[in-house]
């Protein structure tokens, strides 16, 4: 939680949207600047005064969208060690009410639906649908993997996507886009 209050006052002045039709090149990734959060503890507050259930809620910030599908919520996180991740509502933390992803530690994090693909040929609804048809319970991150694409579905059965950006202080960072998209069934 300090590595992400660090880096949110430390950046804080850096919101550049990302393009979500693309995935840049591991030289390319610019150093993860998360939304101004709101959260339950000020950022101003000794560390060691956090308690287990502080949850930090994303801000979304602007991104294209494309004709035939609505963003519902995009954004940029961190994700530390025992935390998970509600995409819907763009809140990370260790007392999430509904969510999407989790990550314990490791070069995994775990889809809490069970189902996730990657794809290495950016995020759109099309690409995020056709890469469900073979999906796994949990998305791979090694060094020089970074700039993969992960797509699933949310706890409210919407399309998102998640692009790990790769480690970062405080956490592995990623950036996210939920469409107002179905996900497909996973009876395929």
């Amino acid at each position: 939680m300090l590595g992400l209050i660090v880096t949110l006052i430390t950046q804080s002045g850096n919101n550049s949207p990302r393009d979500a039709a693309t995935q840049p090149s591991a030289a390319a990734v610019e150093p993860v600047t998360p939304e101004t959060p709101t959260s339950e503890t000020p950022a101003t507050a000794d560390p060691s005064e956090s308690t287990a259930d502080d949850v930090v809620t994303v801000s979304p910030s602007p991104s294209p969208s494309q004709a035939s599908a609505k963003i519902l919520r995009t954004g940029d996180f961190t994700l530390a060690r025992g935390h998970s991740a509600d995409l819907e509502h763009g809140t990370v933390g260790t007392s999430v009410k509904n969510p999407d992803m989790a990550w314990h530690g490791g070069d995994e994090f775990s889809a809490m639906n069970g189902r996730v693909a990657d794809t290495w040929r950016g995020a759109t609804p099309t690409i995020c649908a056709k890469a469900l048809d073979s999906p796994r319970s949990t998305g791979w991150m090694v060094a020089g993997l970074e700039g993969t694409w992960f797509c699933m579905p949310t706890s409210a059965n919407h399309l998102a996507a998640v692009e790990w950006l790769g480690d970062g202080e405080g956490g592995l960072q990623f950036h996210y886009i939920v469409w107002d998209v179905t996900a497909p069934s996973d009876d395929t």
